[in-house]
């Protein structure tokens, strides 16, 4: 398997190599980054080129890849993983018990950005100057995403009951459509279930492990990709994020970042440690292909292929428990999409001098809780939920430009969050199904 062929070294030092390189091409470049190539030095238009023409198609290829496979991998194995279950008493507990993980985890996570964000304040008193100089280099871009954020209070009622049940299933399965993919693949494994023909069944579910079994397959060839992509991914974002735009919102990236870092190693690990009773060190081990790929590609959908392998094949959580677990959380558990919407929200509020009511707070809670079920997991998928929750709480939605610059890289740190909570949930899951993960993963060495 393709876990066992690829060594994590071999992403971190793509990381670093990717990151060391689109550095250096930066400070070459420096001021000249974003204008046309008859107004750039020719090495500055040289590098320019390099990274447009050689780095960005090869993380293209990586992640284009990995989303070519995600639509029939979650339905042939949520289908299958549903339809396994035996009846719907079984799915109805399971799907009880790991929405309500989702639901406490997302809460302690808003909580956390809360917390830090009213402690730090890192918008209080930011140069205007800054604001508007973000305002104007970005204005396209916000333009752009405040048209996507016009949808999302349509999309929520009754526009869901649309976006979960499709008119055309091949349709809103070319479309990425998670919500719809996770409907229909549900109703088919209850289907499937509920059979009266237990030969039909039985070739049915041949032919769906047959798919997922292939869809795995391929998943491990694109993954010795992933050295190599990870580095052109990391070149690519460094160059076109610019030390001097980190450096003017640092104390925003600061708090984001360490809400990332308590959620991560404080509220997941006091989860395992006390709840699903596993050796920490162990599981971030084990773990460490998914939170690298997830790193690199800032994905959720893009990661889950290699998500739902490392399970089976380094935790030995049953096959059913991650074909059901982990195509759920990527679509509704948003721990780190959350923690940042409020943290950024707040912070663009705090830079327009906007008060937010303890009603307000509130307000924003189930606005974040509401909104991040069926964010989208690509990058940048957050933004627009997030100026829709800006304005409804009168926070000025063109007050995003600041931290446009320097999302990319807090976009990868939200999407381990995800990822990692979609995992952990996973584990929780087989813990309360009466799996015994200790003694999986010592039949299970990791060299």
């Amino acid at each position: 398997m393709f876990s066992n062929r690829l060594k994590s070294w071999g992403i971190v030092i793509g990381l670093i190599v990717g990151a060391l390189i689109g550095g250096l091409f930066y400070d070459i470049v420096g001021d000249q980054v974003g204008k046309s190539p008859d107004e750039m030095t020719t090495t500055a238009a040289v590098l320019t080129w390099i990274v447009a023409n050689i780095f960005d198609p090869m993380g293209t290829i990586f992640i284009r890849s990995l989303f070519m496979i995600v639509i029939p991998l979650v339905f042939s194995s949520l289908t299958l993983g549903v339809s396994n279950l035996g009846n719907t008493n079984t799915l109805k507990t399971m799907g009880l018990r790991v929405l309500s993980f989702y639901i406490v985890t997302t809460l302690f996570a808003i909580l956390v950005g809360q917390i830090l964000i009213f402690t730090v304040q890192p918008g209080v008193g930011l140069d205007q100057e800054v604001m508007s100089e973000a305002v104007a280099r970005m204005e396209s871009k916000v333009d752009s995403l405040a048209e996507k954020s016009s949808w999302v209070g349509k999309s929520l009622w009754p526009g869901l009951v649309e976006t979960i049940i499709p008119k055309n299933i091949l349709n809103e399965f070319s479309r990425t459509n998670m919500l719809a993919v996770i409907f229909v693949s549900m109703l088919f494994g209850i289907g499937i279930m509920f059979m009266k023909n237990e030969r039909a069944a039985s070739t049915l579910k041949d032919a769906l492990n047959g798919i997922t079994d292939i869809t795995i397959m391929i998943v491990g060839w694109i993954m010795r990709l992933a050295p190599y992509a990870v580095a052109a991914l990391m070149a690519s974002a460094v160059f076109n994020f610019g030390w001097n735009i980190l450096g003017k919102v640092m104390m925003y990236v600061f708090v984001v970042v360490l809400g990332y870092l308590i959620h991560f190693f404080i509220v997941y690990g006091a989860l395992l440690k006390t709840v699903i009773k596993i050796p920490l060190g162990e599981f971030y081990r084990r773990a460490s292909n998914i939170f690298l790929t997830a790193f690199s590609t800032s994905s959720s959908s893009g990661t889950m292929p290699v998500t739902m392998q490392t399970l089976q094949d380094k935790f030995g959580v049953p096959k059913h428990i991650v074909s059901f677990t982990i195509p759920i959380g990527v679509t509704f558990n948003m721990d780190g999409t959350a923690l940042f919407e409020v943290v950024a929200a707040i912070f663009v509020a705090q830079v327009f001098g906007v008060e937010i009511t303890p009603l307000g707070q509130l307000t924003l809670i189930a606005l974040v809780l509401i909104t991040s079920i069926g964010v989208a997991g690509v990058p940048g998928g957050s933004l627009p939920i997030l100026m829709a929750a800006m304005a409804a709480l009168g926070i000025p939605p063109q007050g995003i430009a600041l931290i446009l610059g320097v999302d990319r890289l807090l976009d990868m740190g939200r999407t381990v969050l995800n990822v990692t909570g979609d995992t952990i949930a996973a584990l929780f899951l087989a813990k309360r199904s009466g799996v015994n993960l200790n003694q999986n993963m010592k039949n299970i060495p990791i060299s």
